[in-house]
């Protein structure tokens, strides 16, 4: 499968129907809108913007992207990140965890919610059996920070024999607080050529004017749920209004009668 045939859903829930249809690429997204409170959101993100564990992604061209807590894709392949990574998990599971309390946050919601919809379950990843950390906070500054068309497959960072066998990934976005202007998802609804890949790998971007344009451009709400296949090329553009502050998380599909997998 390389290609969506149909543009995004928009839906006030998610069900077993759309993500088996997003896991078949028969849609584009998944799109909820309302799915945590605005106020709330809006109160997290501004923890977020100075959060001691506040840093950037490694890779060159996503750099200018704030991260709360160090993702998988930052371990790249090296044993001492990755031992870092697996470590720190729980404690940074834990710390996300607080920042909304006494309520759940919307990356706790959605795992629960992806255990009752999905045929198979969904639990926590773990590689090698060590456990994953999941719901990294991201921040994107105004004027400076943007994510240029890239795809992310968890087989590309590690050799652990857990990511092997996954057939899709997703990405799922929660917004904590989003600009009036820019910050747009941008989906291409196909996977990148070999030439791309490796440009990816290098240094996690591609340059926008050497493709196509975008075949989907959504402009999410304080609040809203996206989620799409994240082995697709897609980007974030820049904004300029505003910082923009969001949970993320990625879901590993092996077939609908197996557990997905979650993780950050």
């Amino acid at each position: 499968m390389t290609s969506a045939t149909v543009r995004a859903s928009v839906s006030s829930e998610l069900t077993t129907d759309s993500l088996l249809a997003l896991s078949e690429r028969r849609i584009a997204a998944i799109h909820v809108k309302g799915f945590h409170d605005r106020d709330m959101a809006h109160a997290v993100a501004e923890q977020a913007l100075t959060h001691e564990a506040l840093g950037s992604y490694h890779k060159e061209l996503a750099s200018s992207v704030g991260r709360v807590h160090m993702p998988h894709v930052d371990t790249a392949h090296d044993a001492s990140l990755t031992d870092t990574y697996h470590r720190h998990a729980l404690a940074a599971i834990h710390d996300v965890r607080s920042m909304f309390a006494p309520y759940p946050s919307p990356v706790d919601r959605l795992r629960l919610l992806l255990q009752e919809v999905w045929p198979g379950g969904a639990n926590l990843l773990r590689l090698n059996g060590r456990t994953c950390f999941i719901g990294a906070l991201r921040v994107f500054r105004p004027g400076v920070s943007q994510l240029l068309p890239h795809n992310d497959r968890l087989h590309q960072e590690t050799d652990a024999p857990e990511a092997r066998n996954l057939t899709e990934q997703f990405t799922a976005n929660v917004y904590l607080r989003v600009p009036e202007t820019g910050g747009d998802l941008r989906l291409w609804l196909r996977e990148p050529d070999e030439a791309e890949t490796e440009r990816i790998l290098a240094v996690e971007g591609l340059d926008p004017s050497t493709i196509e344009p975008p075949a989907l451009t959504i402009h999410p709400d304080a609040g809203d749920l996206i989620m799409f296949s994240s082995a697709m090329l897609h980007a974030v553009a820049p904004s300029s209004a505003g910082p923009r502050v969001g949970m993320a998380m990625f879901i590993g599909c092996t077939d609908a009668k197996a557990p997905l997998v979650y993780w950050s």
